[in-house]
């Protein structure tokens, strides 16, 4: 897909600062939050970045975070990206370790898309200069791990470097919204048209009655996440479908979630869509309001209820709500799947790339990292016991193991 940007001034020069402290995160909230709206993603946000610092840094044996905040300027002081990151040191103790710098989120698939936040215009001078400005600071990290690449970057004779490799693509998918659900559905496929009809008429056969409720206010936010950590666990706990994994499965990945909606709550930019069928919640999806989109994060059901097609008509009633609220765009998140593809939404493609540093320090201890991963495919038993190496592995990139939703 071709991609569009406002022009960025050819010969801007741009000023990459590192931020060590997380007192950075107040320093910089002011104008972190006038850069959100263009991206469309909330996770990195102002609230997520901060929120997942706060809770889910890692401070154990096998791996230890440092805060990277890096903003980018021009040389007049407008900030035109961050790049909220992280130096995560493996193991965290000892002469021996690999020191990764990382964009924020590396978690088990619940920061779904990590990378640079910039206006779409600085996008890729953001991303050039944020690669210069590592290679002329190399003493705190041994790999770049670089997520969110726009497909237009060149990096010139960095990305010829044997030091440099492309590691994959992420595909994200988006809904161009009209101002109406019914021009909207008129340009369907007629397979997903008929599922949508199959869907509705289900439960008025089964003379079963529903509404759609949409919860946005910071007191509902902790009954309703209540009722989304239920249904999610259940619809994972099922063995008959699709295999989807309980991402929120561990105390901490609960607290953390229940922080970052009610963040996103106190700003008006959360919504927690819950489908009812006879005064019960049937399917339930959480959904943040990111400037002019809708981003459908995770969701969950009543396995009863599937059988009447309840997570269909909870997204077709997201979209119905987004329509209705004047946004723009729905975005149906990462992962190539039937899910999404089925509503025929554009996509957009970023790519990923591992950048060693020019060291020898850097290229032993990667070569070591590497190693240890081989070594844990092939032996029984010891994945489990240096799972801390595998936290989104460096070496190669997670690309999305929950590809629906």
């Amino acid at each position: 897909m071709s991609i569009h940007r406002p022009p960025a001034p050819a010969d801007a020069a741009l000023v990459v600062e590192e931020h060590v402290s997380p007192e950075a995160f107040s320093v910089l909230e002011s104008e972190w939050r006038k850069l959100e709206t263009s991206s469309g993603v909330p996770f990195a946000s102002f609230d997520w970045a901060r929120t997942w610092w706060e809770h889910l840094r890692g401070e154990k044996l096998g791996v230890r975070d440092s805060l990277s905040l890096r903003t980018v300027r021009t040389v007049e002081g407008q900030l035109v990206a961050i790049a909220p990151m992280v130096v995560s040191r493996r193991p965290s103790v000892g002469p021996i370790c690999v020191r990764q710098l990382q964009f924020i989120g590396a978690d088990p698939n619940i920061t779904e898309l990590r990378g640079l936040i910039a206006r779409p215009e600085w996008q890729v001078p953001g991303y050039r200069a944020l690669v210069e400005h590592a290679l002329q600071n190399t003493a705190s990290w041994d790999t770049l791990q670089l997520l969110g690449v726009p497909t237009d970057l060149d990096l010139g004779p960095v990305a010829e470097s044997p030091d440099f490799e492309w590691s994959g693509e992420t595909s994200e998918f988006q809904l161009a919204l009209p101002d109406s659900w019914e021009a909207f559905r008129s340009g369907l496929p007629r397979n997903i048209k008929e599922s949508l009809r199959k869907c509705y008429n289900s439960l008025k056969r089964a003379g079963l009655s529903f509404r759609f409720d949409v919860v946005t206010r910071p007191e509902d936010v902790g009954p309703a996440l209540d009722c989304f950590l239920k249904l999610h666990a259940a619809r994972a706990a099922r063995t008959d479908t699709i295999a989807h994994p309980n991402v929120f499965a561990t105390p901490e990945s609960q607290q953390f979630l229940r922080a970052v909606c009610e963040r996103f709550a106190e700003r008006g930019c959360l919504r927690i869509f819950q489908l009812m069928v006879d005064g019960r919640v049937a399917a339930i999806r959480v959904a943040f309001v990111i400037g002019n989109t809708l981003y459908l994060y995770f969701s969950g059901y009543e396995p009863e209820f599937a059988q009447y097609g309840v997570m269909t008509t909870t997204v077709a009633e997201a979209i119905k709500y987004a329509i209705a609220n004047g946004l723009e765009r729905v975005h149906l998140s990462a992962g190539n799947d039937v899910s999404k593809t089925r509503w025929r939404p554009t996509v957009k493609l970023t790519r990923q790339a591992m950048l060693v540093a020019p060291s020898a320090r850097a290229h032993l201890t990667h070569r070591m990292y590497r190693g240890a991963l081989n070594a844990i495919q092939t032996v029984p038993g010891l994945k489990r016991a240096t799972s801390f190496l595998t936290r989104r592995p460096g070496s190669t990139v997670s690309l999305h193991a929950v590809s629906s939703h």
